[in-house]
C-alpha cells in the first residue's frame, strides 16, 4: 500500500476484498453510541451511568449519549434494547433488577435477559446497608433479631416497592434470621426513608452510596453491612457475616450489554474499552466518590456471580411467594 494513501482510499481498496459488515465491525464505532438507562435519573444506577459514559466515550473517540427509559421496573428500556439492531451502538446499562430480580419475580416477562441480551462487564455496584429508625431499642444486629423475635408480625420494613431488589433484600433477611415482620411498598427510595425517619415503619435495608447522609444525620440507625467485606463507604460498620448471618449478602449492581446477536468483535472492542475505564485512576476516583465499588471480574467469576444471583433471588421469590403478573 502506498504511503500517501489515505484512510478512506485503504477502506475502499478493502472492501472490494472483504464483506462492507466486517469492515463496520473492524472500524466500529463510527458514530455516537447510545447508552440506555432503564431506570429514572437520580437513581443509583443512572448515577454510576453518568460516571462511566464520559470515560468510555474518551477510550472508544465517540460520544456515548445516555438515554433513561425508566417504566414497568426496568422492563421499557431492557426491552427496547433487547430489540435494537445489534450493531454495538445501542447498548445497555443496566442494574441487579434487570439481569437478576426481574427474571425471579415476573411471569410473564416477554424477553429472556440470559438470551437476548450479551452481558458486556459487571461495572460496579452499592452494598445495601441494614438500618432502622433512631427510636428502635436495638443497637446491634442480634439485639434487632431479638427484638423481631419478641414482637412476631408486629414490626414492619419499608421498600422503595414491591417485588423490587430491597423487597427481596428485606425477605432475605427474614428467611435467615426466621423472623416475621410486615412488608410496607413504597413508590420509591426516597418516600422510604421518610415513612422509616417519621416511625412508619422500623427498617430500611438499602444502597450505602444513598443511605448514607441519613447514617451521618443519626435519623436512621445502622446495623450491618450486608456484603462478605467491610465497605470504606462506614469501614467501622461489620458485615452481617462478621455478625453471624453469612447468607445475608445482597447489594445494588450494574452490567453493560448489548443485544444477544452483537458482533464478537464489537463485544471484544467494548470490553477492551470497558477495561481501559476500569483501570483509569480518574474513574476509580469518581466510583469511590459516589459511593461504589468496583468488580474487577474476569469472565469466569462474572458468569459465576450472575449464576449466583439470579438462583439466590429465585429462591428468595419461591420461598416468600413474590409473584408479579
Amino acid at each position: 500500500m502506498a504511503t500517501g494513501m489515505t484512510r478512506r482510499r485503504a477502506l475502499a481498496l478493502l472492501g472490494s476484498l472483504v464483506p462492507s459488515a466486517v469492515l463496520a465491525q473492524a472500524s466500529y464505532p463510527e458514530k455516537p453510541v447510545r447508552l440506555v438507562v432503564a431506570l429514572a435519573a437520580g437513581g443509583p444506577a443512572d448515577t454510576a451511568a453518568r460516571a462511566f459514559a464520559p470515560f468510555l466515550a474518551q477510550i472508544l473517540g465517540q460520544n456515548v449519549l445516555i438515554e433513561n427509559r425508566p417504566g414497568a421496573s426496568a422492563l421499557v428500556g431492557t426491552e427496547s434494547v433487547t430489540r435494537a439492531t445489534p450493531d454495538g451502538y445501542t447498548l445497555l446499562f443496566g442494574s441487579s433488577s434487570t439481569f437478576a430480580v426481574n427474571p425471579a419475580v415476573m411471569t410473564k416477562l416477554r424477553f429472556d435477559t440470559q438470551k437476548d441480551l450479551k452481558l458486556i462487564r459487571l461495572v460496579a455496584q452499592t452494598p445495601h446497608v441494614l438500618t432502622v429508625r433512631s427510636a428502635i431499642p436495638a443497637n446491634s444486629l442480634d439485639a434487632l433479631v431479638k427484638l423481631a423475635k419478641e414482637k412476631p408480625g408486629k414490626m414492619f420494613y419499608a421498600s422503595s416497592g414491591a417485588g423490587g431488589a430491597i423487597h427481596l433484600a428485606s425477605e432475605l433477611f427474614k428467611r435467615e434470621t426466621g423472623t416475621s415482620i410486615n412488608h410496607i411498598p413504597f413508590r420509591g427510595g426516597g418516600p422510604a426513608v421518610l415513612a422509616v425517619m417519621s416511625g412508619d415503619a422500623d427498617i430500611f435495608i438499602n444502597d450505602a452510596s444513598t443511605t448514607l447522609p441519613n447514617i451521618r444525620a443519626g435519623s436512621l440507625r445502622a446495623l450491618a453491612m450486608l456484603s462478605p467485606k467491610r465497605s470504606e463507604l462506614l469501614p467501622e460498620l461489620p458485615t452481617s457475616a462478621e455478625l453471624g448471618y453469612p447468607g445475608i449478602v445482597s447489594s445494588s449492581w450494574t452490567g453493560l450489554a448489548a443485544p444477544a446477536n452483537t458482533p464478537d468483535p464489537v463485544v471484544k472492542r467494548l470490553a477492551e474499552a470497558t477495561d481501559k475505564v476500569f483501570a483509569s485512576e480518574a474513574y476509580r476516583a469518581v466510583v469511590k466518590k459516589g459511593g461504589f465499588e468496583l468488580f474487577g471480574f474476569n469472565d469466569e467469576q462474572t458468569a459465576a456471580f450472575i449464576k449466583t444471583e439470579v438462583a439466590t433471588w429465585a429462591a428468595v421469590a419461591k420461598s416468600a411467594n413474590i409473584r408479579i403478573d
